[in-house]
C-alpha cells in the first residue's frame, strides 16, 4: 500500500473492552439475566442482559450516569466491540432505566444466586471462609419518587463518614477467602443497624454456596448474644472479635493474668502467640460456651502502645494549660474545675490513669469598709477570695498493666479447637482485609457513590450490577496472579524500574491497554480495511496469563470482515 492509495485513517479507542468481552462470554452473565427476566415484545434490539452488559462495561471505565452512556458509546469503540450489531444511539438512559426496573421486579437476589454460581462453577471458587462487612453510601437529592414500596428507605442514619446532613443506605457485602471474591450483595436502608444485616447475609451464603459450613466471618457487631445463638442453632460457624463489654472485658482480663502458656503462631517473619479460654452466655433462657480466643499481634502492639503515650502525653498538656486558666473566667468554683478535669480525662480515654484533686486555698485580705478617701481610725473589714489549685496523681502501675494488654485482642467462635486451630482463627480474621478492600475499591476507584439515581427500586438494581463489576475485576486479578504462580516467573516492565511483578492489580492490567485502538483504513479506489492496533510483548503476556484468545484483539473477530 503506498501514500498515493491511502485516502483516510479513523481510530477510535478500544481499551480492554476485548478483555471484558472474554470474561462476559466466559461467566454467561446475559444469557442468565435474557433467560430469567422477561423482555417486552416491542424491543427488538437491545435486551435486558445486553443493557446490563453495557451498563457494567460504564461502571468499569468510571461512566456511572446512565444518560452518558450514549456519548461514551459514540466516542468509543469499547461498547462495539462487545455487541457490534448495536448502535451508540440505543444505549439512552430511559432504555437502561427500564432494564433495571425489570431486574429489581424479577427478584434481585434470585439473579445474583444464578449467576454467581455460574462464576463460581466456571472459574472454580472455593469458599470454604466467607467475610462480610458493610458500609454506608451517601446520596444527594431526594429518593422518594417511583418507590415501589419493597425498596430501601434512603433516609437519614449513622454516618460512617461522619457526615450527619446527608441522607444515606447500607451496603453489606460477602466475599469469598478466595481472592475476595463478590459473592452476595444486599441494600439496607439508611438507617438499619450493622448487627441486624449479618444474620440475613449468612442466611444468603447458605443458598448460594448450598452448605452452612463455611467458617462466617465479620466484625464485632456480629457478636451480639442473638446472632450468635441463630447462627449455632442452625449448624453454622462464625469468628468475630469480641466487642469489650464489661462482662466479656471480665474474662478477657482474667484470662491474660491466670494463664501459663500461649502457643507460637508463626507471621509474616514474626512470632505470634495466642491462647483460648471458655466464655458463656445465656440467650432466651439457654446457656452457650464458646471459645475465646486471645492472641497477641506486634503490629497492633506497637500502635496500640504508641497510642497510650499520646494519650497520656495530651493530657498532661491540657492539664498544664488548664493550671493557667484556673481562678479565672468561667473556673471560678470547685464544681466547674470538677467538670473542666473529667472532661479532660474523658476526651483523651484516660480516667483509668489520672486521679486528680480541687484544693481551695483561699486568700485573705483587709478592705476598707466604707469608699473614698480614707481618714483616721478608718473601719476595716476582711474580705476571702477563693485560690484553687488542681494537682494530678498518675497511676503507673494501671498504665503498664494497659501497655501490658495493649497487644492482645479476643475473638469469639463456636468452632471446635478439632476443626478451628489458633492459628487458623487468626488467620481467618486477618483476611478480613479482603472484604474492606472490595468496599475500598468501591467507593475510591470506581466511584459508587455519588449516586446519580433517584428511584430507590433502580439504586438496589444498579448496587446489583456493580457487585458483578467487582466480581469481574476479581476475576481478573485472580487468572493473573494464578497464571503467575503456575509458571513462576512475573511480569516484566510492567511497573517503571521493576521486573518479575508477582502480585499485580486489575486496575493497573487494564491499564495496559489503555491505549490500544481500532479503526478503518479508506483507500482511494473506495475499499477500507479494518485494523486493531498491534500489541505489545508485555500486552501479550497479560492475555496470555488471563487465558484471553489472541483472536478477541482482531478486527475480524470484534467486528466482522468488513
Amino acid at each position: 500500500m503506498t501514500e498515493k492509495d491511502l485516502q483516510s485513517v479513523r481510530t477510535k479507542g478500544i481499551g480492554f473492552a476485548p478483555i471484558l468481552r472474554h470474561f462476559f462470554d466466559k461467566s454467561g452473565m446475559a444469557k442468565i439475566i435474557d433467560d430469567n427476566v422477561p423482555l417486552d415484545p416491542k424491543r427488538k434490539i437491545l435486551t435486558h442482559g445486553e443493557a446490563s452488559v453495557a451498563m457494567i462495561t460504564g461502571i468499569l471505565f468510571q461512566v456511572s450516569q446512565l444518560y452518558k452512556l450514549c456519548q461514551f458509546a459514540d466516542e468509543t469503540t469499547i461498547l462495539e466491540a462487545i455487541f457490534p450489531l448495536i448502535a451508540s444511539a440505543d444505549y439512552f438512559d430511559d432504555r437502561l432505566g427500564d432494564t433495571l426496573d425489570a431486574i429489581f421486579r424479577h427478584g434481585i437476589g434470585d439473579l445474583e444466586l444464578h449467576i454467581t454460581k455460574n462464576m463460581i462453577s466456571q472459574f472454580d471458587i472455593e469458599s470454604p471462609v466467607c467475610h462480610n462487612d458493610t458500609t454506608s453510601v451517601s446520596t444527594y437529592g431526594e429518593y422518594d419518587r417511583g418507590q415501589s414500596g419493597k425498596s430501601i428507605k434512603i433516609t437519614f442514619g449513622h454516618s460512617k463518614k461522619h457526615r450527619n446532613d446527608l441522607k444515606q443506605f447500607v451496603w453489606s457485602l460477602s466475599v469469598s477467602s478466595d481472592s475476595g471474591f463478590p459473592l452476595f450483595q444486599k441494600a439496607h436502608s439508611g438507617n438499619t443497624a450493622d448487627v441486624e444485616t449479618y444474620v440475613e447475609q449468612w442466611k444468603n451464603l447458605i443458598d448460594l454456596l448450598g452448605e452452612r459450613d463455611f467458617l462466617y466471618v465479620a466484625d464485632s457487631k456480629l457478636a451480639t448474644h442473638e446472632n450468635m445463638a441463630h447462627i449455632h442453632e442452625n449448624d453454622g460457624f462464625f469468628i468475630a472479635p469480641v466487642p469489650m463489654y464489661e462482662s466479656y472485658k471480665t474474662v478477657f482480663r482474667e484470662a491474660l493474668a491466670k494463664h501459663d502458656h500461649e502457643t507460637l503462631i508463626p507471621y509474616k517473619d514474626r512470632l505470634n502467640r495466642g491462647f483460648e479460654v471458655p466464655v458463656s452466655f445465656k440467650n432466651e433462657e439457654k446457656s452457650y460456651t464458646f471459645r475465646m480466643i486471645i492472641l497477641f499481634d506486634h503490629g497492633v502492639a506497637s500502635r496500640k502502645r504508641h497510642t497510650l503515650e499520646n494519650r497520656v502525653e495530651k493530657t498532661r498538656a491540657a492539664f498544664d494549660k488548664l493550671d493557667g486558666k484556673i481562678n479565672k473566667y468561667r473556673l471560678k468554683t470547685e464544681e466547674s474545675i470538677n467538670k473542666a478535669c473529667l472532661a479532660i480525662l474523658k476526651k483523651h480515654k484516660t480516667v483509668d490513669f489520672f486521679d486528680y484533686e480541687v484544693k481551695n486555698n483561699p486568700v485573705t485580705s483587709y478592705k476598707n469598709k466604707k469608699r473614698g478617701r480614707p481618714g483616721k481610725n478608718v473601719e476595716k473589714v476582711i474580705e476571702t477570695t477563693d485560690r484553687f489549685v488542681v494537682s494530678t496523681c498518675f497511676d503507673q502501675q494501671a498504665f503498664d498493666e494497659e501497655l501490658y494488654r495493649s497487644g492482645y485482642y479476643p475473638l469469639i467462635t463456636n468452632k471446635p479447637e478439632d476443626a478451628l486451630s489458633i492459628e487458623s482463627a487468626m488467620t481467618a480474621h486477618k483476611n478480613q482485609y479482603k472484604c474492606e478492600h472490595q468496599n475500598r475499591r468501591a467507593k475510591s476507584g470506581f466511584k459508587i457513590e455519588p449516586i446519580y439515581l433517584h428511584t430507590p427500586d433502580r439504586i438496589e438494581a444498579f448496587l446489583f450490577l456493580f457487585k458483578i463489576a467487582l466480581q469481574l475485576l476479581v476475576l481478573i486479578e485472580r487468572d493473573c496472579r494464578k497464571g503467575i504462580a503456575e509458571r513462576d516467573r512475573g511480569l516484566d516492565n510492567f511497573m517503571p524500574n521493576r521486573k518479575d511483578v508477582r502480585n499485580p492489580r486489575t486496575e493497573n492490567l487494564l491499564a495496559a491497554f489503555q491505549y490500544v485502538v481500532c479503526g478503518v483504513v479508506l483507500l482511494a479506489n473506495g475499499e477500507s480495511h479494518g485494523f486493531v492496533s498491534e500489541l505489545t510483548e508485555l500486552q501479550k503476556d497479560i492475555l496470555l496469563l488471563l487465558h484471553v484468545p489472541p483472536k478477541y484483539f482482531t478486527y475480524e473477530y470484534l467486528f466482522g470482515s468488513g
